[in-house]
């Protein structure tokens, strides 16, 4: 019978209602999202790590420091799996379009063009497969590009991205106490945190520029 129940429960896919309690069905969703926008994070910090450990790039202090970003991201992701588990909801994975993040890098780039004064995400654009398109305009000659502080600005684009996105999750968990708890004390400070870090970092390479500077900044990382 205990079996039958059992079978009966993971056949459905339905929620876990021995720990289900007062957790809404869109608020799930809006957790679902959320993890699959730290997936794409760590997904694009991963392809920028294995940019800078390129024999042609060789910048060994970035490439690591993507690493380690990309596995954070991941840590990011799978907390929010654990909490939706904790909370009886159901986990469903979606794809993981690295596409869309360059395209979203690139509308970042655009808005704050202000500061960074360019618009398209040419590393980004350099890693997907479609690398057509960091073959024209801005992007079309390598040799130019600055290396170090791009990737920085798009790494801050993207941290404000996520950040926007989770401070949208928490607007949603206002009658949800315990998630907006979770959201404040273990996420949101984190994200503000890094991205102090990361518009630091995006200051400095803006003030040593490239060849030794950069280098000794790649160093220090």
């Amino acid at each position: 019978m205990l079996a039958a129940v059992l079978g009966l429960a993971l056949s459905q896919g339905d929620n876990v209602e021995r720990v289900f309690q007062k957790y809404d069905d869109k608020l799930n969703s809006h957790v679902v999202q959320q993890i699959n926008a730290e997936l794409q994070a760590s997904y694009l910090y991963q392809a920028y790590s294995h940019y800078f450990g390129r024999a042609d790039v060789a910048l060994p202090g970035f490439a690591k420091w993507f690493e380690a970003a990309s596995v954070e991201e991941r840590k990011h992701a799978t907390g929010l799996i654990d909490y939706i588990n904790k909370r009886g909801g159901v986990v469903s994975m979606a794809d993981i379009n690295f596409n869309d993040m360059c395209t979203k890098i690139g509308e970042g780039l655009y808005n704050m063009n202000d500061d960074f004064g360019r618009t398209k995400s040419c590393i980004c654009s350099f890693m997907s497969h479609k690398k057509d398109k960091a073959t024209t305009g801005e992007c079309s000659d390598r040799s130019n590009w600055k290396n170090g502080l791009w990737a920085m600005q798009d790494a801050l684009v993207l941290e404000r991205y996520v950040n926007a996105k989770l401070l949208d999750l928490h607007s949603k968990a206002e009658n949800d106490p315990h998630l907006a708890s979770v959201l404040e004390h273990v996420y949101l400070d984190e994200q503000v945190d890094s991205i102090k870090q990361i518009g630091d970092y995006v200051r400095q390479l803006e003030r040593v520029g490239d060849g030794l500077g950069e280098y000794m900044f790649d160093k220090d990382l």
